[in-house]
């Protein structure tokens, strides 16, 4: 998260973009200035930057009908330097006066028992997943179920988020549904085909109950964007009034969650999940 430090205001590092404003046709590019604008659909955050940066043209006495500027490139603030944060304005005060992005936690801490101290910590669960994980063998037990098969389950979870908004994607207790689909193990060539039939199975069932195809999109994440435990994810998303929010996420999450509660079980269990 980021700090406004006159307005006192925060704000998550991943939901703020910037964007240097370049003059075209300077060699070597010539940087007057940055603009930064809050997480929104893509034409009103193109829309936002560009109002912004022609302000600061006129602000430096530049001709801003003569003088065009280069497209918007948007950065997240983590990873922007120390040296760029000096001149990224905070959307709260319209000045350079952001502090450096830091660690957070999204989870919820709280104590268990009448004490309490370091040893009474706990945190309340941000996904709903890992009692599906825990009880898998229980599952497998007694429905006597073969691969590949579901648990599906619906129920609360929590997220320390830093400002609630935006209808439920941002509040801090939500109801949360969930299916972990297991599959026999392999290289890709066992995996990737159930993942592309969820990927295809979902978007059969959002366009049959009556979603819009031209509003919804597919996010695929690659590289250093995929979770430490994926071998592949699609974020199915949404275009709201308010901007693009995720309606769902297609994991291929391998076999680390079980493996991390058999080592703690002691009892094994090895599939691989989607």
């Amino acid at each position: 998260m980021v700090d406004c430090k006159e307005t006192k205001l925060r704000f998550r590092a991943d939901q703020l973009y910037a964007a240097p404003v370049i003059l075209q046709g300077s060699s070597p590019s010539q940087i007057i200035g940055w603009v930064c604008v809050v997480e929104a659909n893509d034409h009103d955050m193109v829309k936002a930057a560009t109002k912004d940066a022609m302000k600061l043209l006129k602000d430096k006495g530049l001709d801003t009908k003569s003088t065009s500027i280069e497209p918007f490139h948007f950065r997240d603030l983590t990873q922007v330097s120390a040296e760029d944060m000096t001149m990224i304005p905070s959307p709260a005060s319209g000045k350079p006066t952001l502090t450096m992005p830091r660690d957070f936690n999204l989870m919820f801490q709280t104590n268990v028992g009448a004490v309490a101290d370091a040893s009474s910590v706990a945190y309340l669960r941000p996904e709903t997943a890992q009692g599906i994980f825990i009880n898998f063998k229980n599952v497998l037990g007694t429905a006597r179920a073969k691969i590949p098969f579901g648990i599906a389950q619906i129920g609360k979870a929590f997220r320390n988020e830093i400002t609630p908004r935006n209808f439920i994607f941002r509040s801090r207790e939500f109801e949360q549904m969930e299916i972990e689909y297991f599959i026999p193990p392999g290289d890709e060539t066992v995996w990737k085909p159930f993942h592309q039939m969820w990927l295809d199975e979902s978007r059969k069932f959002l366009l049959s109950i009556g979603l819009r195809e031209d509003l919804l999109g597919w996010d695929i994440h690659e590289g250093t964007d995929l979770a430490h435990y994926a071998r592949a994810c699609t974020d199915v998303t949404f275009r709201f009034p308010f901007g693009t929010q995720e309606l769902m996420g297609i994991a291929a999450r391998g076999n680390f969650d079980l493996t991390q509660h058999s080592q703690g079980s002691g009892k094994c269990t090895y599939l691989y999940i989607m």
